[in-house]
């Protein structure tokens, strides 16, 4: 009898603690399913909200924090809608040549309205105006989106763009709303490797820069770049703005930026005769003359430059 009682206790202790178990996986299967659903939801959150690649690859020229968020939203979202569109052209256009044509000149008309030398990008996002540096920039972005093979190519004091597309030569010359897209021939494409060419005098073919190229340019005929090295000579030209402007501080932290992101002669140059202004400068303070010697210092050492004079 009691053996009787004793496993009728345990049996009935079983079916509770089976509901209790079963209760307790319903609960954790809950937790699961909803974790998982919620992981769901914020993936697709972020799916949607994240940066699409043209937002991103510009924000890597932006300089100012004061450029706003609705500034950088409407222009986003013109070239956007411009990128889209011409996706519908490329599949009705018969020919890639046709097609940068397309390119270049709808980019032109939508989003770089104004030709202004000093612009940069934080400019071109406010009010569309734009300089060689950030019209090449905007180009290179959209080709970059549709797959062309292009080359970045740094004047002594000029950029554009070349695209190389099946044995033929396109320049894409950001200056010239109107005479910028230019197809070379053999003739032309020998000659845009020489010293001093310079598409924007494509019709005399006359050397670049000269009685203009300033100190700072030390580029020696064509140099290819990469699209980060351009928002680094997007920051040096800021430096140099600083510096003809005696705001030293200001240009030094310009143009560590610019050599962090493209360690050329001209960033060189101009760290060096910035820190030397910096020192010499009775305005500035000693703590923030060795803030900033410390850094050139350590530049020196990590790039072998020549020591300050």
């Amino acid at each position: 009898m009691l053996t009787y009682i004793y496993l009728k206790f345990m049996w009935r202790s079983f079916l509770a603690y089976s509901k209790r178990l079963v209760k307790g996986k319903i609960i954790i299967l809950f937790l699961c399913f909803t974790c998982i659903h919620n992981a769901g939801i914020a993936q697709s959150c972020k799916t949607i909200d994240a940066n699409p690649p043209l937002n991103t690859a510009i924000n890597q020229f932006l300089m100012s924090e004061r450029t706003s968020l609705g500034a950088r939203a409407d222009f986003t979202e013109t070239l956007t809608k411009t990128v889209e569109d011409l996706e519908r052209i490329q599949k009705k256009k018969k020919s890639d040549v046709r097609f940068l044509r397309s390119i270049f000149y709808r980019i032109h008309k939508n989003s770089l309205i104004k030709y202004d030398k000093q612009a940069t990008m934080d400019e071109t996002l406010k009010s569309g105006r734009f300089g060689c540096l950030s019209g090449t920039a905007i180009y290179a972005i959209v080709l970059e989106h549709f797959n062309y093979d292009y080359d970045i190519i740094e004047l002594p004091n000029h950029v554009f763009l070349k695209v190389n597309l099946k044995g033929r030569t396109m320049i894409l010359e950001s200056t010239l709303p109107d005479d910028g897209f230019i197809t070379l021939n053999t003739e032309l494409s020998e000659i845009l490797e020489q010293k001093g060419f310079d598409p924007r005098n494509i019709k005399t073919l006359t050397t670049v820069g000269v009685g203009s190229v300033d100190e700072w340019s030390l580029v020696d005929g064509h140099n290819k770049i990469s699209l980060r090295e351009l928002s680094g000579l997007q920051y040096f030209n800021e430096a140099v703005r600083l510096y003809t402007q005696k705001e030293y501080i200001k240009s030094m932290d310009m143009i560590n930026e610019a050599y962090t992101r493209y360690p050329s002669k001209r960033n060189e140059k101009l760290m060096q005769l910035v820190i030397n202004k910096i020192l010499k400068y009775d305005s500035i303070k000693e703590e923030i003359k060795n803030k900033y010697l410390k850094q050139y210092i350590k530049v020196v050492k990590r790039q072998k430059l020549s020591q300050t004079k």
